[in-house]
C-alpha cells in the first residue's frame, strides 16, 4: 500500500498537503510539535486498498476501533469549512469495514450535498479529492469543542467551549444541547456556565490545561482556531482537530471603532506588539483630547475619552469619539470624512450624518473656527526648524546608549523614563500635525467644492496636492540612486560600495522595511537589507525614476492646475470677492502642511529608533533578572510596566505570565484579518473575491490618489521582502505601502492597494513620482494575478483587468 502513511513515520518529504488533506495535515504538524494526538495514518486519495496491510498499519497504531475521518483536499478554506459535508465511521472494528469506510469517505466528496456546497462557494469541483485519516479511537469521557475567539459576541479575550459526556459526535451533529463555557483567556477563569441538556462539568485543571491548548494552537496557526477534544476514561486531554474558525460575528459590544490611517503601513498593517501599542496608545491619548480643547470642541474639563482600543492584535482608533465631535462643526459630512481615510461603511437606511451650514449652527462655532486657525498656524510654527530642537536631544539619548555597559541598572530604567517622555512629546507634535492636515485637507475640499459651482469645469484637488518638491520621504530615493550608481559602476562589496553605503546609513539609519512595527529591525542595524534592495533594483534592469525630475513635472502640473483656477477666479468679481484671497490662502497652508506631515512622520521614525536602542537593552538585562523569558519579550510590555519591572523587588513570574500569554495571543493574530470598521453602529460590507469561474474582464473601484491612466502588467508584492520578483513598469499591487517601500515606487508605473487614502503614504508618493495610484481596492491582492495586463486610472479611482494573466 505504497500511499498509505503512518503518523510516526511523517516529518519527511513524503507527506504533504496534496497527501494529507487539510483535515490531516495539521494534525500531523501538531504531533510533530508534540501536541497529544491519536496516533493514526493517512490513506491517500489514489492509495489501493489492500486490507492486510490496512490491518498491519492499524495494529501499529494500537488496533481497533479506529475512526476513519474524511480530509478533504477542499476543506476548512477560508470562508469555506465543509463543515458536515464528509463523511465520518467511528468505531470501526476490523479491516473489512475499515476498507468500506474509506471507500464511503471518498464517494463523499461528489455526493449531491458536496456539489451543491461546491457551487454555492464558486469552488472547482475538480479538486475535490478525499484522503481518510484513520486514528486510534478515544474512549472518551467528555468531549467537545473549543473557539479560540467567542464566535457570537467577537471577544478575542474569550474562548467558548461546548462539550457533552461521551463522544463528541452527538455534540457535532446537534444531537444534544450542549453544555457551554465562556472562559477568560489571560487566566482561565470562567466567565459563564451553561449547564445545556448533560450538565457536562470539566474541572479547573482541564480547564487550564484546555486554555494552554487554545492558545498554543492559535499561536502555532496564526489565527483563531475551532479545536475539537477529547478526555479520556484516564484523564489524558487529546486533539482531534483544528482549523480555523470561518466565520466570527464581529464585536458589537463597543461604539464605532476603525483602523483607517492605522492599516496604510501603519500600526495595523499587521499584528501589532503590545509595546508599539502602548506607545501609540500614550501618544493618541494625549494628543486628541487635548487637540479638540485647543479648538474649542471639548471644554477644558470634559472627561477624558477612550480614543484608542486594541482589538485583534491590532490598534482601532475611536471614530464614534472623533465623529461625536467633528458633527458640531458646520458643515460636516460623515461620508466625506470615511472616503478621505479610507473607511468603507454600510451607512444603512440612516444614511451619513451631516450638519448643515445654517446660520443658527455656524454662529456658535465662530469661536471653534478662529481656534482652529489659530492651532493651524500655530503649530506649523511650532514644527518649523524642528530638528533644532529634536536633534540634539536624539544625540544626546544615543551617546547615553553608548554607555549601557557600565550603567546600573537603576541608571538605566531612569534614562528609559526620559526616552519614552522624549518619544511621547514627538509624536504628541508629529499626531497634531496629522490632525491639523485631515482638518486643513477636509476644509480646502469644501472650498473647491464651492469653486467647482461657480465655474465651468471640474477641479482636480489631486493635481492641487502634487508637486510637493520638499517631502521628506523623497530624500531616501536620491540617497538609493547614489547608491546604485555606485554598485552599478563599481560593483557591490567594493571599497566604493562599501564607503557609499556607509554614508547612506549615516544618513537613514533609522529607516526599516516596516517603521511601525518596532520589533522590526532598523537599516543601521541590517546594512545588507539595503544592499538587497539594490541588487533588486540592479536586477530589473532600469534606473529608478529621478525624484528631482518628477517632482519638477509635478510641480508644473500643481501650477497648471492652480493657475487655471486663479485666471477663472480673477474673470468675475463675484468670485474675486469670495475666492480671491481664501483659495490662495487655504492652498498654500493645506500644500504647507502635507510637507510638514511627511517631514514630522520622519522625525516620529528616529524617535522609535531612539526607543528601540533601550527597549533592547532592557530586554538583555530583564532576561537576565529573569523577568523575561527571551530578551525579545521585551516587545510583548507596555510603557507604562518598565517602571515597576526595573524595581529590583518587582515580583518575575508576574512579568513572565504577562509578556508569556501577550506573546501567544500576539503570533495567534500574525495570520488574521479583522475587518476595518468595528461596533454596534457599524454595517460590516462584505466584499465577493470573484472567483475562477468568472471572466477575466473586470472592474473594481477605489480611490483616486494620484491621476494618470497606465495600462501595465500586475506584480503582486505581499511584503518589501518580495519585492525582489518586481520589474521596472509593472504595477505594483499589495496591501499597503510604507517609507520603507519609497525605493520600490521609483520602479513601477502605477500602485494599487488594498488600504489607504487621499492622504495616505503611497498616494504622497505617488502624486511627488507621477504615478497613477488607486488605493482602498477591497481584496485587490487576491483579484488581480501576476502577469494580467490592466489599465489603472488614478483620477476616477479603477482597475479595469483587460487581460488574463499567463498559463
Amino acid at each position: 500500500m505504497p500511499n498509505t502513511f503512518l503518523f510516526p513515520t511523517l516529518g519527511g518529504s513524503t507527506f504533504s498537503l496534496e497527501i494529507g488533506g487539510r483535515k490531516a495535515t495539521p494534525l500531523h504538524e501538531l504531533m510533530r510539535a508534540g501536541f497529544p494526538v491519536p496516533p493514526g495514518f493517512v490513506v491517500a486519495a489514489d492509495a489501493d486498498l489492500n486490507e492486510a496491510e490496512l490491518d498491519t498499519a492499524v495494529q501499529a497504531i494500537g488496533g481497533y476501533p479506529v475512526a476513519a475521518r474524511s480530509s478533504g483536499h477542499l476543506e476548512d478554506l477560508p470562508g469555506a469549512s465543509f463543515a458536515g459535508q464528509y463523511v465520518t465511521h467511528l468505531g470501526v472494528t476490523n479491516a473489512s469495514a475499515l476498507a468500506q469506510a474509506i471507500r464511503d469517505c471518498r464517494h463523499s466528496a461528489t455526493s449531491d450535498q458536496v456539489v451543491a456546497y461546491l457551487r454555492r462557494q464558486r469552488l472547482d469541483e475538480s479538486q475535490t479529492r478525499v484522503s481518510v485519516l484513520v486514528q486510534a479511537m478515544v474512549d472518551a469521557s467528555i468531549a467537545g469543542v473549543a473557539f479560540s475567539i467567542h464566535p457570537l459576541s467577537g471577544r478575542e479575550e474569550h474562548a467558548l467551549l461546548e462539550c457533552c459526556r461521551g463522544l463528541g459526535e452527538k455534540l457535532v451533529s446537534g444531537r444534544t444541547a450542549p453544555s457551554r463555557y465562556v472562559i477568560r483567556l489571560e487566566d482561565a477563569s470562567v466567565v459563564e456556565w451553561d449547564p445545556g441538556g448533560e450538565s457536562a462539568r470539566i474541572d479547573d485543571e482541564t480547564v487550564t490545561r484546555l486554555r494552554q491548548y487554545i492558545l498554543e494552537l492559535q499561536a502555532h496557526f496564526g489565527c483563531p482556531q475551532d479545536i475539537e477534544w477529547a478526555i479520556d476514561r484516564s484523564g489524558r486531554l487529546w486533539l482531534l482537530q483544528s482549523r480555523p474558525i470561518t466565520r466570527v460575528e464581529w464585536r458589537t459590544d463597543i461604539p464605532e471603532f476603525t483602523s483607517a490611517d492605522f492599516r496604510e503601513g501603519g500600526v495595523s498593517a499587521r499584528v501589532c506588539t503590545p509595546l508599539m501599542y502602548s506607545l501609540y496608545r500614550d501618544a493618541l491619548q494625549s494628543s486628541m483630547q487635548r487637540y479638540f480643547v485647543a479648538i474649542k470642541l471639548l471644554a477644558e474639563n470634559a472627561p477624558e475619552r477612550t480614543w484608542i482600543a486594541m482589538f485583534y492584535g491590532r490598534p482601532y482608533w475611536s471614530a464614534s469619539a472623533v465623529k461625536s465631535t467633528l458633527v458640531k462643526t458646520p458643515g460636516f459630512d460623515e461620508e466625506v470624512f470615511d472616503r478621505d481615510l479610507g473607511i468603507r461603511k454600510n451607512y444603512g437606511e440612516r444614511g451619513p450624518a451631516r450638519t448643515p451650514m445654517s446660520l443658527r449652527r455656524v454662529l456658535p462655532a465662530v469661536p471653534v473656527a478662529i481656534a482652529l486657525e489659530r492651532n493651524y498656524h500655530g503649530h506649523l510654527r511650532r514644527t518649523e526648524g524642528y530638528g533644532r530642537r529634536f536633534l540634539p536631544q536624539e544625540s544626546k539619548h544615543l551617546a547615553i546608549a553608548a554607555t549601557f555597559e557600565r550603567m546600573d541598572d537603576e541608571t538605566f530604567f531612569a534614562s528609559l523614563a526620559d526616552v519614552f517622555a522624549f518619544q511621547l512629546a514627538t509624536e504628541v507634535d508629529y499626531f497634531t500635525t496629522i490632525y491639523n492636515n485631515a482638518n486643513l485637507q477636509s476644509d480646502l475640499k469644501k472650498l473647491l467644492k464651492r469653486i467647482e459651482r461657480s465655474v465651468d469645469f471640474p477641479i482636480s484637488a489631486v493635481a492641487l496636492m502634487s508637486g510637493l518638491q520638499d517631502v521628506s520621504h523623497m530624500k531616501i530615493q536620491r540617497d538609493i540612486l547614489q547608491l546604485v550608481g555606485v554598485a552599478r559602476r563599481d560593483g557591490v562589496g567594493t571599497p566604493a560600495w562599501d564607503r557609499a553605503l556607509a554614508s547612506f546609513l549615516a544618513e537613514n539609519y533609522f529607516h526599516a522595511d516596516a517603521e511601525l512595527d518596532i520589533s522590526t529591525p532598523r537599516w543601521g542595524e541590517r546594512p545588507e537589507r539595503v544592499t538587497q534592495i539594490v541588487q533588486d533594483i540592479l536586477r530589473s534592469k532600469s534606473d529608478p525614476k529621478d525624484p528631482d525630475a518628477a517632482a519638477r513635472s509635478q510641480f508644473e502640473r500643481f501650477e497648471a492646475e492652480q493657475n487655471r483656477i486663479l485666471l477663472s477666479i480673477q474673470r468675475s468679481i463675484v468670485r474675486r470677492l469670495r475666492f480671491g484671497g481664501s483659495f490662495r490662502k487655504r492652498l498654500r497652508l493645506a500644500r504647507a502642511y502635507l510637507s510638514r506631515r511627511e517631514e514630522m512622520r520622519e522625525f516620529s521614525t528616529r524617535a522609535y529608533n531612539v526607543v528601540r536602542v533601550y527597549v533592547m537593552e532592557a530586554g538583555r538585562r530583564l532576561e537576565r533578572r529573569r523577568h523575561l523569558e527571551t530578551a525579545d519579550d521585551v516587545f510583548m510590555m507596555h510603557t507604562d510596566e518598565f517602571v515597576a519591572v526595573g524595581r529590583s523587588d518587582a515580583d518575575p513570574r508576574r512579568t513572565l505570565e504577562t509578556t508569556g500569554f501577550r506573546r501567544l495571543m500576539y503570533r495567534g493574530y500574525r495570520s488574521f484579518e479583522p475587518p476595518g470598521e468595528l461596533g454596534r453602529d457599524v454595517t460590516q460590507e462584505r466584499t465577493a473575491v470573484p472567483g475562477a469561474s468568472e471572466p477575466d474582464s473586470m472592474l473594481l473601484r477605489g480611490i483616486g490618489c494620484s491621476s494618470g491612466i497606465v495600462k501595465a502588467t500586475v506584480r503582486i508584492v505581499p511584503t518589501l521582502d518580495d519585492a525582489a520578483a518586481l520589474r521596472a513598469g509593472e504595477i505594483l499591487v499589495t496591501r499597503f505601502t510604507d517609507p520603507g517601500w519609497t525605493p520600490v515606487l521609483g520602479l513601477v508605473s502605477g500602485i494599487v492597494t488594498e488600504v489607504g487614502g487621499l492622504l495616505s503614504h503611497a498616494a504622497v508618493i505617488g502624486r511627488e513620482y507621477g504615478i497613477p495610484a488607486v488605493l482602498n481596492v477591497a481584496g485587490a491582492t487576491q483579484v488581480l494575478r501576476n502577469g494580467q495586463l490592466v489599465e489603472i486610472d488614478g483620477t476616477a479611482g479603477t482597475v479595469r483587468i483587460l487581460a488574463p494573466a499567463d498559463p
